[in-house]
């Protein structure tokens, strides 16, 4: 069992813009939905453990999740709470690639940046005043970062 720090206001409404964001997406460009703290069962080495996102997108038709996506969410959104660790919140997202996520936003309030990620490539760092966009996975998606942290 591991411990979850609970999320404070500014992880909540962030959490909520990108949930937003997420699905003004969809309803225009209908490929797959967006979800808060999906349960996602994963193999992390070797052994099969559960992640909840703090938000996620996942391509394709919407089937109802009984109990658990059995796979990593093609998106990856993670919102770094003052308790969490940088290098853990890393580690998290090398569970999602290694399971088959294809983009993860690592999202720093603190720092008002977001790290954006994918499997094969360096981070880029995003900041007020700059644009994120969805990359191969959401084509098209463009959301400000003062937007998404505000």
């Amino acid at each position: 069992m591991v411990a979850l720090n609970v999320g404070t206001q500014d992880h909540g409404t962030i959490q909520v813009n990108c949930g937003f964001f997420f699905k003004q997406y969809f309803l225009a460009h209908p490929i797959g939905y967006e979800a808060a703290e999906l349960r996602c069962r994963l193999t992390i080495a070797g052994r099969q453990r559960y992640r909840l996102p703090d938000v996620a997108v996942v391509l394709g038709e919407r089937v109802r999740v009984a109990q658990y996506l059995d796979r990593a969410p093609d998106l990856v959104g993670e919102i770094r709470s003052p308790d969490d660790s940088l290098s853990s919140q890393i580690r998290k997202m090398v569970d999602y690639f290694t399971n088959g996520t294809r983009l993860a936003w690592l999202i720093l309030p603190e720092e008002q940046t977001v790290l954006v990620l994918t499997a094969d490539g360096l981070p880029n760092s995003f900041g007020l005043g700059e644009t994120l966009d969805g990359g191969a996975v959401l084509p098209g998606l463009s959301i400000p970062v003062s937007d998404l942290l505000g």
